[in-house]
């Protein structure tokens, strides 16, 4: 006759052997996703946010949905927007109502004002990487522009790079935020 106890061992130990596999195969199911909260723009490690002097990124991760909200400033001059992609989805048709990421380039937003975004979690959800696909308007005509984004959050939580690689560029541009200080209610 088996022993009760070695019984329930067994089964408890089949019980942990899913929960870590749930876990692995979902990484942002059994946490918060190191990702969340709000991150402030450090000016002194970054590339250069011309025009732009100000950025605040608020990301919000529920399940397979993350929001990504930035506030962008210059003086008097204030910019704001938000994108919910489903990371889930092979892809993500998000409107563009302006692109302001254009560096005093003349390149603004073309085509049927979208862009496709593509997203898959790395490093057990320390990484988010974007694949963004859209078409600028140039003085030189149309551009398909691709960038791929990496989110990527320090060990220690308190620190996000945002490295972006663009098609139209030959050097990468950097973001780096410090995380914002919870507010207390």
């Amino acid at each position: 006759m088996t022993n009760p106890m070695i019984r329930i061992s067994r089964h408890a130990g089949i019980v942990a052997v899913l929960l870590f596999t749930l876990s692995a195969a979902s990484p942002l199911a059994a946490a918060e996703s190191p990702l969340a909260g709000t991150w402030r723009f450090d000016r002194a490690r970054s590339t250069e946010l011309s025009p732009w002097q100000d950025y605040v990124l608020t990301l919000t991760v529920d399940g397979d949905r993350v929001t990504f909200a930035r506030q962008l400033g210059a003086g008097r001059r204030g910019f704001a927007d938000a994108m919910t992609i489903d990371v889930s989805r092979p892809d993500n048709i998000v409107p563009v109502p302006m692109w302001p990421d254009n560096r005093h380039l003349g390149a603004y937003i073309s085509g049927d004002r979208t862009k496709h975004v593509r997203a898959a979690w790395l490093d057990g959800g320390r990484i988010l990487r974007l694949s963004t696909d859209l078409v600028l308007s140039t003085q030189q005509g149309d551009r398909a522009v691709n960038i791929l984004s990496d989110y990527k959050v320090s060990a220690n939580g308190a620190v996000l790079t945002l490295t972006e690689l663009r098609s139209t560029r030959n050097r990468p541009v950097v973001y780096v935020f410090n995380r914002a200080p919870a507010s207390s209610k």
